[in-house]
């Protein structure tokens, strides 16, 4: 009993650290990085399910299976953030003190702010729904709209060990902040799909991962 429970942690041990660090380094490249969120996303769900994920099964299975969807939602993500940091960029040179240059900037900050709470669902529900890409975009914006503050609360919540890891030093940030702050995230995506979908239609919605 002992023994299998000492190599049941050691297995959660070693999946999260082996997730942070392929993310880590998928991350550090422009065409990877969706992907390593995909993958990270996917063996967090799974631990927000209350399952044990066995790493190459779930991280590359999403990867085998999403990564049209996931580069397509990076390329949305790196085009929308582009035009965000232009619009900041912008906004220095415009009059100052002008009631304008005050609401471009306060809609600059809200659409930047819309955008991360939105990506924190679409990643999640990417391979946790299996939806088309379409129709995760919208089931994204719909919770974000429906639940702002529980969309709030649990973005704050996975920023905090980013936040964190400013402080640390560089190895927390490769072998523990992302990884939990995924975590963060997925599970607050399961709580908002729980308040929006009765407990059939959620079931009907993750059957297919469950499966």
């Amino acid at each position: 009993m002992l023994d299998s429970g000492f190599y049941a942690g050691a297995e959660r041990i070693g999946t999260f650290l082996l997730t942070n660090l392929v993310s880590a380094f998928l991350l550090m490249t422009v065409v990877g990085a969706p992907l390593g969120l995909l993958g990270m996303f996917a063996v967090m769900n799974e631990w927000a399910q209350g399952r044990q994920p066995e790493f190459f099964r779930v991280y590359l299975g999403a990867l085998r299976s999403r990564w049209r969807a996931a580069l397509l939602l990076g390329l949305g993500d790196w085009l929308a953030g582009l035009l965000i940091i232009t619009n900041l960029n912008i906004i220095p040179s415009m009059a100052q003190r002008d009631y304008l240059t005050s609401l471009s900037l306060a809609m600059t900050l809200s659409a930047a702010l819309l955008l991360l709470i939105a990506n924190l669902y679409a990643w999640s529900l990417l391979s946790l729904a299996r939806l088309p890409l379409r129709a995760t975009i919208r089931l994204s914006l719909l919770l974000v709209f429906s639940q702002p503050w529980r969309s709030l609360t649990f973005t704050v919540g996975a920023l905090l060990p980013l936040l964190a890891s400013l402080f640390l030093p560089i190895a927390f940030a490769l072998i523990l902040t992302l990884s939990l702050s995924a975590y963060i995230a997925a599970r607050g995506v399961l709580w908002s799909l729980a308040a929006q979908f009765p407990r059939d239609e959620l079931d009907d919605l993750l059957a297919e991962t469950r499966g």
